[in-house]
């Protein structure tokens, strides 16, 4: 299902560094020195991005290897986006709010000396207006002093919820305020490793977010459920305290009653929930807990939902419409999975439908490797050392430039 919040599909894809190689007219950059601030007018006359037609403009600057740098883009007229990007176009690092607000914040340590490229871009295609655009930089080793921003660790919590309950509540008149959105947080202890599935159920139209412990945005949704309802599927990174947010899209979404369940994904008995009544506070009922089982092959990800997998596991996928895409326009899935420093792993990917193709990248985007038919048949299959501990991501495609569908298996051992 392709659902109407589609500029994520692109935005996620161009994370990965999938689509950040695509060149740029050349006309779009300007030069901006660190410990300069300068302004700027996004107008229907910029260029814009082959992901999602949204426009931009870009601005280069020197810098050294190990130097960290903070970029602000700031807008009242538009939902500002930011992206960092190497010499060769490729993502080094991108951000929707992190500066506050509907303000772009990024922080790094620049990889290499030399240039670099920031676009000053919007959340969506069809926004202009003025925006102030700030870049800063310190002798390496020193760190930012900012202000402070809003984290998980600053969310009212409405009440708690454990793996395999469901809470009832309703969002009304004297909610808290997130993002100038109303909304109910719920403390959730998680382990690493955990695969969970966060589902809202109501007959407005919801949005879900989930917070690690450290207080960041680590998967947010809107209408992966059914109808207008959210629905995250999340492999919790660290263990800890979680939080779960159930929220509206737009702040003028009519709120009222609400369902928000937590299961875990080696359960798939499905879970019949309870009918909503209007109640004064959260009500808290357990659901009947499943005999531990492997993540089972049949659970296949929504169109455009990132997929987890864990190594040892076969997982089943489909490219399929509302998939994210390639700069070709071709369907692409992906996978993340957590693994250590010096590790050896063998990724499969393999489908009678049609002729796979597969990419290895770090967790900021960086190409490892990739393959087409090494696994036989037409199937994909690489090898590889993983040169640090974190996350991977896998990205499964169709091979050529024609645009195929079908499911897939998408295995690492």
């Amino acid at each position: 299902m392709l659902h109407h919040r589609g500029w994520a599909v692109a935005r996620a894809l161009a994370g990965v560094g999938l689509v950040a190689s695509v060149a740029l007219p050349a006309r779009a950059q300007q030069q901006i020195s660190i410990g300069t601030t300068v302004t700027g007018t996004l107008t229907m006359s910029d260029p814009v991005l082959p992901s999602d037609q949204s426009h931009y403009k870009m601005f280069t600057f020197m810098g050294a290897a190990g130097q960290r740098i903070q970029i602000d883009l700031m807008s009242s007229d538009f939902d500002a986006y930011l992206y960092l990007r190497d010499q060769n176009g490729q993502n080094l690092a991108q951000d929707d709010d992190g500066g506050g607000g509907l303000n772009s914040r990024i922080i790094r340590d620049l990889p290499y000396t030399g240039m670099y490229q920031i676009l000053a871009n919007t959340l969506r295609a069809g926004q202009y207006g003025s925006f102030t655009l700030s870049l800063q930089g310190t002798a390496m080793g020193q760190q930012f002093v900012t202000q402070p921003q809003v984290t998980s660790l600053q969310i009212m919590t409405t009440g708690t919820i454990g793996l395999n309950q469901q809470v009832q509540n309703i969002l009304g008149a004297g909610a808290p305020l997130y993002d100038g959105k109303k909304y109910h947080a719920y403390d959730f202890q998680c382990t690493a490793g955990q695969q969970i599935q966060m589902d809202i159920l109501s007959d407005w139209d919801n949005y879900a977010m989930v917070f690690d412990p450290a207080g960041n945005i680590a998967a947010r949704d809107d209408d992966s459920g059914e109808g207008l309802n959210a629905r995250i599927q999340y492999a919790c990174a660290m263990t800890g305290t979680y939080k779960l947010m159930v929220t509206t899209y737009s702040a003028t979404t009519s709120t009222g009653q609400y369902t928000l369940r937590v299961q875990g994904l080696g359960m798939p008995t499905p879970i019949t929930p309870t009918p909503i009544q209007p109640q004064p506070q959260q009500i808290v009922s357990n659901i009947p807990p499943q005999p531990a089982q492997a993540m089972p092959t049949n659970l296949i990800p929504a169109p455009g939902q990132t997929g987890q997998i864990a190594i040892g596991q076969v997982m089943r996928g489909r490219l399929e419409t509302g998939d994210q895409t390639m700069a070709d326009g071709t369907f692409a899935d992906i996978w993340q999975f957590q693994g250590a420093a010096g590790q050896t792993i063998t990724i499969d990917v393999r489908s009678d439908e049609f002729d796979t193709y597969m990419q290895l990248l770090d967790a900021n985007g960086n190409k490892l490797g990739e393959d087409d038919d090494s696994g036989g048949n037409l199937n994909s299959r690489l090898t590889f050392t993983l040169p640090a501990t974190g996350m991977y991501q896998i990205v499964v495609n169709n091979s050529g430039q024609s645009k195929r569908m079908g499911l897939y298996t998408v295995s690492i051992r």
